[in-house]
């Protein structure tokens, strides 16, 4: 009787409070409340981001949230995992900057991938399986890679070095593909850093470093004589988390804008950068 009908009430409403709180506080997918902060966010990023719409009341929905989330948390720092509520926020349903490809229904998940036009990012519609790892592996794919490949024997080593317009780190390797974490650290210090990367079999650039043990990441400069010198090194057996070598290129970054006030006073052009 009336204990069977509190039953379902409290399973009814169970389930309404766990689809009202689709992506609240707690959850690493970023919940896009307007316009406004889709534009800013999401149109204005040097980031790959991955946007689901869905709707509160769709059971296709509630069956993606769980892999949504392990996506984000997969992700996480590395591309930017969204989610945009079509019944509350309307206005960014319908633009949703993708005239090519309406939304036809819910769940529909868009890639958003920077172009290199501020504001216009390449906006692409995944149609792939609907699983954490299918997703995760196509997302990596498209992230953005701002390291560059220096060879001595096509010049680009000596055209990255010649440029002394931003701090430099290095990173040697053994491995030809950029990783999702480097990926991403270069999405982040665009316009700040130079990341480059030079590969073993590259022999020729290799051995101007030759470290023993790879990877290593380190912040080069040139001595007055043109000579290579390691300023920093990373230390790696402290791990390989994102947090922990982007404050090491931070500190890089903070280091080379020291010395360069230092190389201005000194010439009496005092002031910061």
């Amino acid at each position: 009787g009336r204990a069977r009908i509190l039953l379902i009430l409290c399973t009814v409403f169970g389930v309404l409070s766990v689809a009202s709180g689709f992506y609240e506080r707690g959850s690493n997918v970023i919940a896009i409340k307007d316009e406004k902060q889709f534009k800013k966010e999401v149109l204005n990023s040097e980031f790959l981001w991955v946007v689901e719409f869905y709707r509160e009341g769709c059971g296709y929905c509630q069956l993606l949230t769980p892999e949504w989330e392990k996506v984000a948390a997969n992700l996480k720092h590395l591309v930017k995992v969204a989610a945009v509520d079509t019944e509350r926020n309307r206005q960014v349903a319908s633009k949703h900057y993708d005239d090519a490809n309406p939304i036809q229904g819910v769940p529909t998940i868009k890639l958003y991938i920077p172009s290199g036009k501020p504001g216009k990012p390449r906006v692409m519609t995944y149609q792939g399986e609907r699983k954490a790892k299918a997703i995760v592996n196509f997302l990596t794919s498209y992230m953005p890679d701002h390291v560059i490949r220096l060879k001595k024997q096509d010049g680009s080593y000596d055209a990255w070095m010649d440029d002394k317009s931003t701090p430099k780190v290095v990173l040697v390797t053994d491995k030809s593909e950029t990783s999702a974490t480097f990926k991403a650290l270069s999405a982040e210090y665009k316009g700040r850093v130079r990341i480059g990367k030079v590969v073993k079999k590259d022999t020729e650039t290799f051995k101007l470093f030759g470290p023993e043990n790879l990877p290593a990441l380190l912040q080069l400069v040139e001595d007055r004589k043109g000579n290579l010198m390691a300023l920093m090194a990373y230390d790696f057996s402290k791990g390989k988390t994102y947090s922990k070598l982007s404050n090491f290129i931070w500190d890089c970054e903070k280091e080379w804008k020291r010395e360069r006030k230092k190389e201005r006073e000194a010439q009496g052009k005092g002031g910061d950068l």
